[in-house]
């Protein structure tokens, strides 16, 4: 079974199940303990809440992963053994000197809060301006990055 990640959302699951989401500007923090084949994806729309009861924590980098990590611990993950995978943050729109990247915003705070709760960034695809679609495989955890025809595991 595919669990498909909306905008701003967050999904855990265990094998033999995947998460699957459609990403542009956006950043996909991916998280998985091997020795569990336990993961989840937070569908990080903006790099940061002001507000840490946030009503819906996936949307900001900063809310999304506290909120991941205790998810995937109630599915018996260990904070420990957990890595980071991070995909996404395309800049989408042609920008000029005065708008603002979101895509590379996004891509900032999610290291930055990667490396804040002491996570390793395994690998990654990021930047660039093109959309992907991304799917992890909660069986090795190996995530599948499609940019058009364009195939890639990270």
């Amino acid at each position: 079974m595919v669990l498909k990640v909306k905008m701003g959302d967050i999904g855990v699951a265990k094998s033999p199940e995947s998460i699957e989401t459609l990403l542009g500007s956006c950043v996909a923090i991916i998280l998985y303990d091997r020795g569990k084949k336990v993961g989840g994806v937070a569908h990080v729309m903006l790099p940061k809440s002001r507000n840490t009861a946030e009503r819906t924590p996936g949307k900001y980098a900063n809310t999304a992963i506290p909120e991941l990590i205790d998810r995937l611990t109630k599915l018996g993950a260990r904070k420990d053994k957990l890595t980071a995978k991070l995909a996404g943050g395309a800049a989408m729109f042609k920008c000029n000197s005065n708008t603002i990247d979101v895509g590379k915003k996004n891509i900032e705070a999610s290291k930055e809060e990667v490396r804040k709760v002491g996570l390793r960034i395994a690998s990654e695809d990021l930047g660039g301006d093109t959309g992907r679609t991304i799917t992890l495989s909660l069986k090795d955890g190996s995530v599948l990055v499609r940019k058009g025809a364009e195939l890639k595991v990270i």
